[in-house]
């Protein structure tokens, strides 16, 4: 019987890591994440399991220096990312690296990942930031050389890997994870259309900022009409 995380976050943990399948942001590869509180120690997904057919007792638990404390298998070759986020983001209790196409292509060119839907404000007028370090990240110094990239931002770009989104909540996680790949996707068809591009000013970031602060349901909302979707496609 798994003996740390509570079934309501490990159950959080493997219906996000599906419904992340389904968007695309995950696949056979990639690996989500949570901070057990009040602990030192994550729950993610083991290395070699399927992202979508995962139970509770499958996750492992794996503490901030990256050793196996529960499980029989290894957590992900990658899980650096991750406690190198935890050791140094006391607020971030939720962290996705995953591989989607269109955000990823954005860390190849020395064109930005600019802000062109509203949503994409939280990574400021010049979007997210670019991590050097092509390669895996394997050891404990490459993750806080992740964590000093992330700063205190939400999202960064892995130059020619990846992305990695950070959250306080589930539902923040996967809203966020979601976006950025929208985002891309806008200014990729912006690009397209021709003429001068828009995107958000510091002026506009400022703004939305504010309004967005003045509501807080959208992440439930989002959360909540992916599950819907992912019961009907038999995903959850």
């Amino acid at each position: 019987m798994a003996q740390y995380g509570s079934t309501e976050l490990r159950q959080d943990l493997i219906t996000c890591s599906a419904l992340l399948v389904f968007k695309g942001i995950l696949d056979y590869s990639g690996h989500l994440s949570a901070r057990i509180p009040g602990t030192e120690y994550l729950l993610i997904q083991p290395r070699d399991f399927s992202r979508t057919g995962l139970r509770p007792e499958d996750l492992v638990v794996v503490d901030f220096q990256g050793n196996l404390i529960e499980g029989e298998v290894p957590p992900p070759a990658e899980v650096a990312i991750h406690t190198g986020v935890y050791r140094h983001r006391d607020d971030v209790n939720f962290v996705c690296h995953g591989h989607p196409t269109l955000s990823t292509s954005f860390s190849m060119t020395d064109q930005p990942l600019l802000p062109m839907r509203h949503f994409a404000y939280k990574h400021g007028a010049t979007g997210p930031k670019v991590h050097p370090d092509f390669t895996h990240i394997y050891t404990n110094e490459q993750g806080d050389a992740v964590a000093a990239t992330l700063g205190d931002s939400d999202a960064i770009l892995l130059r020619s890997h990846g992305t990695v989104v950070v959250a306080p909540t589930v539902q923040r996680l996967f809203m966020d994870c979601l976006d950025l790949e929208e985002n891309a996707a806008t200014l990729l068809n912006a690009r397209q259309a021709g003429g001068n591009l828009r995107p958000l000013t510091e002026e506009d970031v400022a703004a939305l900022a504010e309004s967005y602060g003045k509501t807080s349901h959208r992440p439930n909302k989002v959360w909540q009409h992916y599950i819907g979707l992912g019961k009907a496609a038999g995903v959850l």
